[in-house]
């Protein structure tokens, strides 16, 4: 999924729920190819409701 050298350096920078939902994202994209955040949202393995995947999406792509 991310290459060692990628998985290593942002391990320092992100927390394990932000590498997980890191992953989980380059995961749909990989199979969805699809980069509309709805698409990413409805099809996100979440246990939590639409609305609060897609806000948990746009927050991630927020971090700084």
């Amino acid at each position: 999924m991310l290459p060692t050298f990628y998985h290593s350096h942002l391990e320092k920078y992100l927390s394990e729920a932000q590498m997980m939902t890191l992953k989980l994202i380059v995961w749909l994209l990989q199979s969805h190819k699809q980069v509309k955040i709805e698409r990413l949202a409805a099809t996100l393995a979440l246990p939590i409701q639409h609305n609060s995947s897609r806000r948990h999406i746009q927050r991630f792509l927020n971090l700084s």
